[in-house]
């Protein structure tokens, strides 16, 4: 192997996880705790579905759009609560923290406040806006307020996670986290269990709400004990940096969770109800599993600004360079073991979700083809723009949704001249596509921004993320061929086996071609940790 690589690639992992503190720990902690969120957010939908029906399923995904399209008032604070923290904590410049956090409140609770009492007096405007079907409208409406209301107040006490995901304590808003999702799926067995319908959907989300957003406030007071809030420390200065920095972040917040929802807005306003809910359920699976790609991202941001803050400008930019490359590398590899599978064992996988009791459409396999692939270029997006948006370049990310929307403007009016009409498939197909297209215009520009070869970038990103597609397609034939002749339960088996085979094959390949000396030694580390750590238990025991 060249010396030279192996040098550059050394540095790489140095920058990466010795000089932000806790990364390496942020990182692992994040993926188990998503990898079990995932667990929870795929258990649900065939459980809801079997008591409620696609209709109200449909409602309840499109409660979410508007809460979505709620928290775009205040999401650009969030970013700069973890941009600004990490660098005045780096800096120990706790005044400045707390005059940044006691600002973003003072703004918070009062326009959070007020878009709900809005919602509320003006019930009567929003409800058209949701398409409501008349036998769902009254429980449809205690949902909508009970989750836009909790939500709204969630988005205040962001103060305090947000703070402790700034100064680098991600790990506790993770088991924080864990614990308020196990609680609420447990809730929406019991209460959609006994008839509670949508409404015990938004009362488990509600409880979920209180208690990650408890637990976290009570870490955040006893763990940051320099953290001081009051409306007394609220600044002009602060006021000033949450207005630039958080607007640009605002704006392309805005453009990004507008692209994220298109799908079910455009097929809620130009098919039905129903449709939404089938957008939905064919992005579930792609949506659920790159939230464990994103825990790299969720660390990036307070990790990139931490460097920035601590590096001279002489090694800041092969620091990032080096950052950026190893990130998409492991968070690509990540996206492409869930979304080849998903994408080359489709119906097998489609099947022994949904079940034989529950209709599947001919048109959801297509969709979630479609999303599992665009979900891969989408999140190798996430790498760059994380670590831009920590070093405070955020009118980069404009490279991703500005594209996007253009290229929307053309496939959408296409789809709809092939098919002669509005169809939950043409649209889907047309969202994708676009997404497809404007990753790649983003990622070009990041490799310039951070001036990464694209050499590099293809030799050491791209190719190692091409071989779960591979060991994927070998085994799709035998993977489809059992999964269709044996029943649900079976089936499960079946995929697990697989999945196994699946894995054993990708490490092999990867191994053979991809790794690299010091990483299959960090590998050989990893797993000798892992047996020392079964082996204690036992040795112990058999003391006993």
């Amino acid at each position: 192997m060249d010396s030279e690589e192996t040098n550059r690639m050394k540095e790489a992992e140095t920058a990466t996880f010795s000089r932000p503190p806790r990364l390496r720990h942020n990182v692992s902690t994040t993926i188990v705790a998503r990898l079990l969120y995932m667990v929870t957010r795929v258990g649900i939908p065939p459980f809801v579905l079997a008591r409620i029906g696609l209709e109200a399923y449909g409602i309840w995904t499109t409660i979410f759009i508007l809460v979505t399209y709620i928290g775009l008032t205040t999401l650009g604070i969030s970013n700069v609560y973890i941009k600004y923290v990490a660098e005045f904590h780096a800096r120990r410049e706790y005044d400045r923290a707390n005059s940044l956090l006691s600002t973003g409140l003072a703004i918070t609770v009062p326009l959070c406040s007020s878009i709900f009492a809005t919602i509320w007096l003006g019930w009567r405007w929003v409800a058209p806006l949701l398409h409501l079907p008349a036998s769902h409208a009254a429980d449809g409406k205690e949902a909508v307020l009970i989750v836009v209301g909790i939500f709204l107040s969630s988005i205040a006490l962001n103060v305090f996670s947000d703070a402790l995901t700034g100064v680098q304590e991600i790990a506790a808003n993770q088991y924080f986290w864990t614990i308020s999702f196990v609680a609420e799926f447990i809730l929406i067995l019991i209460l959609v269990g006994h008839g509670r319908g949508i409404r015990g959907l938004a009362e488990a989300y509600l409880a979920r709400t209180v208690i990650e957003d408890g637990l976290k406030m009570w870490w955040a007071l006893r763990k940051l004990t320099w953290l001081r809030l009051s409306w007394r420390l609220a600044s002009r200065e602060s006021l000033r940096t949450v207005i630039h920095f958080g607007g640009l972040v605002q704006f392309q917040s805005l453009l990004t969770i507008c692209l994220n929802s298109i799908e079910r807005v455009a097929a809620l306003m130009l098919v039905n109800v129903s449709a939404a809910g089938l957008m939905d359920l064919a992005k579930k699976w792609p949506q659920s599993l790159s939230s464990i790609p994103t825990a790299f991202f969720a660390a990036f941001l307070p990790a990139a600004s931490h460097l920035e803050a601590s590096s001279d400008q002489e090694s800041r930019a092969r620091n990032l360079a080096g950052f950026y490359l190893r990130g998409a590398r492991y968070s690509n590899l990540a996206t492409a073991f869930f979304c080849a599978m998903m994408a080359m064992w489709s119906y097998p996988v489609m099947h022994v979700w949904l079940g034989a009791k529950l209709p599947m459409p001919a048109v959801l396999i297509p969709l979630f083809v479609a999303f599992s692939i665009s979900m891969q270029f989408h999140m190798l997006t996430g790498p760059g723009t994380s670590i831009l948006r920590g070093i405070g370049k955020v009118w980069e990310e404009f490279y991703y949704s500005i594209p996007n929307i253009l290229f929307l403007a053309l496939t959408l009016p296409l789809s709809y001249l092939y098919l002669h009409a509005w169809t939950t498939l043409g649209i889907g197909i047309a969202v994708a596509s676009a997404t497809v297209c404007s990753a790649c215009v983003l990622m070009t520009r990041v490799l310039f921004a951070l001036r990464v070869s694209l050499v590099d970038f293809l030799r050491l990103v791209i190719a190692p993320g091409l071989v779960p597609y591979f060991a994927s397609a070998v085994l799709a034939w035998p993977v489809w061929w059992a999964v269709m002749r044996v029943n649900r339960w079976t089936g499960i088996a079946v995929l697990m086996t697989a999945g196994l085979l699946y894995s054993a094959l990708i490490v092999s390949l990867l191994g053979a071609f991809f790794l690299r000396d010091h990483e299959k030694d960090q590998a050989r580390r990893l797993w000798q940790r892992i047996l020392q750590r079964r082996e204690t238990p036992l040795a112990q025991a058999g003391g006993l």
